[in-house]
């Protein structure tokens, strides 16, 4: 389990135009308010939503599929996350019925798209935290792997910011580290985060590192690729490569 406290932030309540697409609407909204990471729900008409399932076997989700109709008071819940290349990524939950001719049915699953006849929402955002999803390979489902804090929420540094006042010996050549036993004073020399010094590392997959602003935060090994590539400070420097998917 990862846990990261919420102090005080902005909170909406709104309603999407009529005829406009659900899942178009809420991502541009949070374009336009800048909102990186939030929490959101919300319910009423939707018409034609297309959803997908997830498959446990298969570690991922099915292909999508259209429901036709109009859905009765869908109960709609997600987030909005930062995903692996950075980005903000909007996923979105629902679980709705229909009624067709005496008959009713419910539907439930991803939630990709529908057309808003009525739509009523609150959102709430994560302003002093960064939610970072992730794809968790035993279960083929992206999920929140990391919290960072958010001094460096909003406005990450980009890879070359992070590293350009970086100062250590390189070795002669680079050497990949399969299995890292990262003790406390290694330094990691991270894509997003700059140089962070580890704290401690459990031995398995849990590191704590300190930032350049000082704070802490949790990193998970599993999610690395580490490349011993010099020391500093007496301690061993490992750039910092992020695992793709699959």
């Amino acid at each position: 389990m990862i846990l990261a406290q919420v102090e005080a932030s902005r909170s909406y309540v709104g309603c999407l135009d009529p005829g406009s697409q659900v899942v178009a609407s809420l991502k541009a909204l949070c374009k336009e308010k800048g909102i990186e990471c939030a929490v959101i729900s919300g319910y009423g008409y939707l018409e034609d939503p297309v959803l997908q399932k997830y498959l446990r076997s298969e570690r991922g989700y099915s292909a999508p599929v259209k429901e036709e109709g109009m859905f009765v008071s869908p109960f709609v819940h997600g987030s909005l996350s930062l995903g692996e290349d950075g980005t903000s990524e909007l996923l979105l939950f629902m679980d709705g019925t229909i009624s067709e001719r005496g008959r009713s049915r419910t539907v439930a699953g991803r939630l990709l798209e529908a057309v808003v006849r009525q739509f009523e929402f609150h959102m709430m955002t994560v302003d002093n935290v960064i939610l970072h999803r992730m794809k968790d390979k035993p279960s083929g489902l992206a999920l929140w792997l990391q919290m960072l804090p958010s001094g460096l929420g909003v406005k990450l540094p980009t890879p070359s910011e992070a590293t350009q006042e970086i100062e250590f010996q390189p070795l002669d050549e680079d050497v990949l580290e399969e299995d890292v036993m990262l003790v406390s004073g290694d330094w990691l020399n991270h894509p997003r985060l700059g140089m962070c010094q580890v704290i401690s590392y459990d031995g398995e997959d849990r590191i704590k590192v300190k930032l350049q602003s000082g704070r802490i935060a949790e990193l998970l090994m599993s999610m690395f690729i580490l490349t011993l590539e010099g020391v500093r400070e007496g301690g061993r420097v490992f750039r910092v490569e992020v695992r793709k998917k699959g």
